[in-house]
Parts: C-alpha cells; sequence; structure tokens
C-alpha cells in the first residue's frame, strides 16, 4: 500500500490511506478471483504504479462530475 500511495504523491493525488486500502483489498480479490489463485499469491499481479493510475483517473473523474453538478 505504501508504494501506491508513493505512486499517488507523485500524481499530484493525497487520499486518506484507508480509502486506497479498500481500492487495493477490491483489486486483490479481483485478481485472485479471475486467476483462481490465493489472495496472498494475487500480489504478485499487482503493479502499484498502474494502479496508482487507476486511482488518480478515478479520482480526478470524480471531481470533475462534483465541479459539473456545483457549477450546474
Amino acid at each position: 500500500m505504501a508504494r501506491t500511495l508513493t505512486e499517488l504523491a507523485h500524481r499530484g493525488v493525497t487520499l486518506r490511506p484507508g480509502s486506497v486500502a479498500d481500492v487495493i483489498e477490491r483489486n486483490i480479490t479481483t485478481v485472485a478471483e479471475r486467476l483462481g489463485i490465493q489472495e496472498r499469491s494475487a500480489w504478485r499481479y499487482v503493479d502499484a504504479a498502474a494502479l496508482a493510475d487507476f486511482i488518480a483517473r478515478q479520482h480526478q473523474e470524480f471531481k470533475d462530475s462534483s465541479d459539473m453538478t456545483c457549477s450546474t
């Protein structure tokens, strides 16, 4: 999780660690289910930089949609 938080910080995105942990947990569970492996084995397939990109993109989309809602 620390690596993903660091990657997010490099992208200028700061989020509560608990929020990031929730996203990571969902991703680990999804990888494990799709590959039919245990969750602890799924960690080797999760790339912190790619996950940070995904989280940053979602965060920006949320901000953009919030901005549009507030301006109408």
